[in-house]
């Protein structure tokens, strides 16, 4: 397992139940760099905090879905995770 995508995981993991909900929303909001595609949102309701970040990694590779994930938290709000994330992943 790669230490960024563990690191999504870690920061994932540490989110309530109503912040994960919200992060899945903010999924679909966040403007995505050109080139990527939005993950369905049908498909992100039924996944758990591991698929979920499988998904993340699968569909944006390693480096950008950490960018993405921070992006997330960030417009969230969530402005220690955001950073505690890119120093998890390195």
């Amino acid at each position: 397992i790669g230490r960024k995508r563990e690191a999504i995981l870690k920061v994932l993991e540490n989110l309530t139940p109503e912040e994960l909900k919200k992060f899945k929303m903010k999924l679909g909001t966040v403007p995505l760099r050109e080139g990527f595609e939005r993950i369905p949102r049908g498909a992100l309701g039924q996944l758990d905090i591991v698929d979920l970040t499988d998904q993340l990694v699968a569909s944006y590779y390693e480096d950008y879905a950490v960018e993405f994930v921070v992006a997330v938290l960030l417009d969230m709000g969530m402005l220690l995770e955001a950073a505690q994330l890119p120093r998890a992943a390195r």
